[in-house]
């Protein structure tokens, strides 16, 4: 799809008004901008507007805990994390340490961040060694061929910051406590001198700012419990709030098409700035502003059933954390959100699709975005979400059977010390079954042990598909909550677009593919978009019964090869059966790939007893062509046994493995393989894939 094409598809799916409003936006605020660009207040600007007579008085002023004061006193809360959460006061202080020496883990790798002179390095992209100009205007940062901006902006985000005064408020020795408030301190001071507005890599966009202005909040909030702030550390805060706050309101990124999480970020960064520092001038119009974005964008960025609207499981997470945090800095702010059953549906739809290891399906991009930084979580972790949601609604049936302990953490600093008992008197509900939620085009089936995410729907953010992969009727498999069956991930957005590309196209995925044909054409050189001609649909959604059923179709190929592809699933106990259905004529070059965790699968003969379950599941799902017991594919589980992989194919063709990658979180690779069917096939055809768990106890299948 060419340019012209491209801005044809998004003609027909948003409004021309919209388009010229956005047009509009971005050329007056353009204009605006280079007028009277955004810029912090001097010092001097500064104490005058907050009626302050110097550092001491506005340490003094900052000393009231903003937008309330933390519920717990220091002692309780380690206390209560030492008695419900044993080791996490001792995890907190060592990641505030670690934070304190210029130690920061950037997207799953401890890096050295600091500079010769001990500040930070803030223009270094440390995974990958060169710098970007810091004295560059910002619009205008010349080209960092081989560097990724968002390994610098892990660094500028100022997750740290909440790392330390989280190790500030916790820790039992005084002199400790006080030196890991001078290193908060230390490091805004630096970054505010490092980073003057609109120059370098850190004010590229205002949700890096937004975000940014977000974790000092709740870094000053934090620090309140044991505190006030250092005149020095007040100082450099409230004018990095007033200049993020006027910089985000200057570059709002709602000039788009259609405006995604980024504007989330903005206008969750603008209310941070505004409940902050109450007493600025401009912070009355920013909370109005703030408050009516943030419930307009929860209306059109989150469906009715509660899913986001980006199309991608992963960054409805990011989502949830985004809104979940606009809405408590809010309400504790005294203007709480008229309406929040979205936000409630959304903690909802997280807890269903929710796997048994309290992780989500990686479906569509992961760019392990986080807002929540009271403690650092895994890339697809959503168990603490769950706990969250529960404490913040009062709902139970959002908690999971068996969650570790260290789930409420959040919950515990947010919300306070009637949150953190209610969660430990609660009985969680029973534990999900197959859901659908067919907006997102996101299912989950789920029989014993097993658990299969299946993508089949619309692409996201409007037909957009910005966050898309040409993943329809892909899923995961999970084996008591082990990762068998596997997205590839995302590794990498705009450093290296041929491998962005190759991580969402069609042969990444665990479907099929038709003369090497993708589902939907991948713009050249549009890297967040990925406009929707597969119209993947769903066809049958039935649980219960002799299994959990699902079947659904893309029509992707058809117009260039004829042909339509069906995928129906039969989830039963111990089995998974899975049959592609290829309507069309001729023959094509047809291949069925299968994604798998685990780099060393081996394929081995079945035995007897292996053997006869695979027969029953054959049985299941009425197949006329048995699978092949000699060549079985075993997957190790771990603790949870392992997996085998079974095919009924034509003659001709036999499974192949081969090694391969995946991206557990944005940046990161480690090794998997794939499980490989392919070869000419005269359509219509069919294949079909058995999926046998076997216990890791005796070694038979459940």
């Amino acid at each position: 799809m060419g340019a012209i094409g491209y801005y044809g598809y998004l003609a027909a799916r948003v409004p021309p008004h919209r388009l010229l409003a956005t047009a509009a936006r971005r050329a007056v605020r353009g204009a605006r901008n280079r007028l009277a660009p955004p810029l912090a207040p001097s010092p001097r600007a500064l104490l005058e507007a907050l009626g302050c007579d110097g550092p001491a008085g506005l340490a003094a002023l900052l000393a009231r805990p903003r937008p309330a004061r933390p519920a717990w006193s220091p002692e309780a809360l380690r206390r209560a994390l030492e008695q419900r959460m044993p080791g996490e006061v001792e995890r907190a202080l060592a990641r505030a340490e670690a934070a304190a020496a210029g130690r920061l883990v950037v997207y799953g790798r401890e890096v050295d961040v600091r500079r010769a002179d001990g500040g930070t390095d803030w223009q270094r992209d440390p995974i990958h060694g060169g710098r970007f100009d810091g004295r560059a205007p910002s619009a205008a940062l010349p080209p960092a061929p081989g560097l990724d901006p968002k390994m610098a902006w892990a660094m500028g985000r100022g997750e740290h910051w909440v790392a330390l005064a989280c190790g500030a408020a916790l820790h039992p020795r005084a002199a400790a406590s006080d030196l890991l408030a001078e290193a908060l301190a230390a490091s805004v001071t630096d970054f505010a001198a490092q980073n003057p507005v609109g120059r370098g890599v850190h004010w590229t966009c205002a949700m890096e700012a937004g975000l940014r202005a977000w974790h000092l909040a709740t870094a000053l909030w934090v620090l309140a419990l044991r505190r006030a702030p250092a005149p020095s550390l007040a100082a450099e805060a409230a004018r990095l709030l007033v200049a993020s706050g006027r910089f985000v309101l200057a570059n709002l990124e709602d000039g788009g098409a259609v405006p995604n999480n980024h504007l989330v970020c903005d206008w969750l960064g603008l209310l941070a700035c505004a409940e902050a520092l109450p007493e600025w001038p401009e912070a009355p119009r920013w909370r109005a502003l703030a408050a009516g974005g943030l419930a307009r964008t929860l209306a059109e960025q989150v469906h009715a059933e509660g899913t986001s609207f980006e199309g991608s499981v992963p960054y409805h997470r990011f989502s949830l954390e985004l809104f979940a945090a606009g809405f408590l800095l809010a309400r504790a702010g005294g203007a709480p959100p008229q309406k929040p059953w979205r936000l409630h549906a959304m903690f909802r739809a997280t807890r269903a699709l929710a796997a048994a290891s309290g992780d989500l399906p990686q479906l569509g991009d992961n760019d392990s975005g986080h807002a929540l930084a009271l403690r650092a979580r895994g890339p697809t972790e959503a168990g603490y979400l769950c706990a969250l949601g529960a404490a913040l609604f009062r709902d139970p049936a959002l908690l999971r059977p068996g969650a570790p302990p260290d789930d409420a953490l959040e919950a515990a600093w947010l919300l306070g010390p009637e949150a953190l008992d209610w969660l430990a008197r609660a009985r969680p509900g029973p534990p999900p079954g197959s859901v659908s939620f067919p907006a997102a085009g996101v299912h989950a089936l789920r029989r014993g042990a097993l658990e299969a995410f299946v993508s089949c729907g619309p692409h996201g953010q409007r037909g957009v598909g910005g966050h898309d992969h040409n993943d329809k009727l892909s899923f995961e498999l999970r084996a008591a909550g082990a990762l068998a069956v596997c997205d590839p991930g995302m590794p990498v957005y705009g450093r290296a677009p041929e491998v962005r590309d190759a991580f969402r196209s069609t042969r990444a995925h665990a479907t099929v593919t038709v003369d090497g044909l993708e589902q939907s054409p991948i713009p050249p050189g549009r890297l967040f978009a990925l406009p929707d001609a597969a119209g993947a649909r769903l066809l049958a959604f039935a649980p219960g019964g002799e299994a959990e059923r699902l079947a659904g179709e893309h029509r992707g190929f058809v117009a260039r090869a004829g042909v339509v592809h069906r995928r129906e699933l039969a989830l039963a106990d111990g089995g998974l059966v899975v049959v592609d259905r290829l309507a069309g004529r001729g023959t094509h070059a047809v291949e069925l790939r299968w994604p798998l965790a685990h780099p060393a699968p081996q394929v081995r003969e079945a035995t007897a007893a292996e053997a006869a379950a695979l027969a029953r599941l054959a049985r299941l799902a009425r197949l006329r062509r048995p699978a092949d017991p000699a060549r079985v594919i075993e997957v190790p589980l771990g603790p949870a046994g392992h997996l085998l992989v079974a095919f009924s194919a034509p003659a001709g063709l036999a499974p192949e493995l081969a090694p391969s990658l995946r991206s557990p979180g944005y940046g990161e690779l480690v090794p998997a393989s794939v499980a490989t069917l392919a070869g000419p096939l005269a359509c219509p055809a069919a294949l079909a894939t058995l999926f046998l768990h076997v216990e890791a106890e005796g070694s038979h299948p459940r």
